[in-house]
């Protein structure tokens, strides 16, 4: 009689747990430090600019989402550029570069004094932020057993509802202290630098690759770009992961004004602590969907698990938004949000990989899920001009519904994946 298969994690070795284990801490670090911000976003506004600042007609929601704007585009620039040199100098050797890079802005967050600092300081976090990404999946993808990567996608993606959690929970026991106090607390990821230091080593496959490759560093750039099918899947990628990200990151960055929206008349400190519940409830749907969603992936194939999340998405998100719930409604509507709109990125670390060869994986990963936020980086500068305008904080977000019909676009000219090994 066969053997029954082995659960997924009763096929990884202990070094490749630990592997698993670094690049998700470095993930959830990631998403953390994105987090404090999202939470510390109106009191940093109302200290530089007054309570006017969210009078009708007030410059706040605009200010919110430049500086949004310029962490889109500082993510994308460390995508681009930290993708390339894990492809050149490693992956894990690129992971420690990138978390000390944001962890070293994220504390220095606390000295800004306007919102022009703030800008420019959150575009240099993001430049760690986005490089970490890529360098952390690639290292997963290759050095985990083929059978075990959907799940592990999963786990990986799990960050995404840790990192909130842990920033709301910050923010909860800090909500009678300035926000600068939360980005001191941003400062702890560093400390994961030296775990993997000493744990971790290059994958087997990146090392056969750069010796073969040689030292030009816009080697895999070139690569990339210069043949088929590998540019056309960098653009399917891009494409899927500007519509899954910019979905998911505008409905949590204006989750604390729907928030606020709904609790008129209260004082800051508790508005302050409704955010943080609303943060932690929100990703309970998060955490259903990032492991349900590569599940699925593996079972019914990656195309038909993406157009079905692009096509539900936008009802959730409508929900959320232009219903104008109250507070109590608003937390019934959010986690199921979470649940389709950051649920379905987890399928990007399980199919990425599955789109480049290994020479140039982390370049075409870090240019899709990172370098595609700079067409990003217009969105929630509109979306607040339309806040600051109309007046309503769902109509701008609810807009976001509208980016899933290009997602829906892109994936009728995706490659099915299910099955396949990584290419070589």
């Amino acid at each position: 009689m066969r053997e029954a298969a082995k659960p997924w994690w009763r096929e990884l070795s202990g070094y490749q747990w630990t592997v698993l284990l670094v690049a998700w801490l470095g993930w959830v670090f990631d998403v953390f430090d994105t987090s404090l911000f999202f939470l510390a976003k109106q009191p940093i506004v109302l200290e530089f600019f007054g309570p006017e600042a969210y009078a009708p007609g007030g410059r706040g929601p605009v200010v919110e989402g430049v500086i949004l704007g310029c962490f889109y585009a500082g993510w994308a620039l460390g995508g681009l550029v930290f993708g390339i040199l894990a492809d050149r100098w490693g992956r894990a050797r690129t992971m420690v570069l990138t978390i000390l890079l944001y962890s070293l802005f994220t504390g220095l967050t606390y000295f800004v004094q306007t919102w022009e600092q703030m800008a420019a300081i959150r575009f240099l976090t993001a430049l760690g932020i986005g490089g970490e990404w890529a360098a952390g999946t690639a290292l997963v993808a290759e050095a985990l057993p083929n059978r075990t990567r959907a799940m592990a996608a999963g786990f990986l993606q799990s960050a995404a509802a840790l990192g909130p959690v842990l920033a709301a929970l910050a923010n909860l026991a800090l909500k009678d202290q300035s926000w600068r106090w939360l980005f001191v607390v941003g400062v702890a990821p560093a400390l994961l630098t030296i775990w993997i230091r000493w744990k971790v080593r290059e994958p087997g496959r990146w090392q056969a690759e750069r010796v073969r490759e040689g030292g030009d560093p816009l080697a895999t750039l070139r690569g990339l770009f210069g043949s088929q099918p590998w540019a056309r899947h960098a653009w399917i990628a891009l494409t899927l992961a500007v519509v899954g990200i910019l979905g998911a990151s505008n409905i949590s960055y204006w989750l604390p004004n729907l928030v606020s929206e709904a609790s008129p008349g209260l004082p800051q400190e508790a508005i302050r602590a409704r955010q943080s519940y609303a943060q932690m409830i929100l990703h309970v749907g998060t955490i259903v969907g990032v492991f349900a969603f590569p599940a699925l992936c593996e079972r019914f194939g990656r195309k038909r698990c993406f157009a079905v999340a692009f096509a539900l998405t936008p009802l959730a998100v409508a929900a959320a938004t232009f219903s104008k719930p109250d507070y109590s409604g608003l937390l019934i509507v959010v986690p199921l949000m979470a649940l389709l709109a950051i649920g379905l990125t987890s399928g990007f670390p399980l199919y990425f990989p599955e789109l480049f060869p290994t020479r140039f994986r982390a370049t075409g990963m870090g240019f899709a899920y990172n370098t595609g936020r700079v067409l990003q980086v217009p969105w929630p500068i509109l979306t607040g001009w339309i806040i600051a305008t109309v007046g309503g904080v769902g109509v701008g977000v609810g807009l976001t519904a509208l980016v899933y019909l290009l997602g829906l676009a892109a994936v009728a000219m995706a490659p099915e994946t299910k099955g396949r090994p990584l290419p070589d």
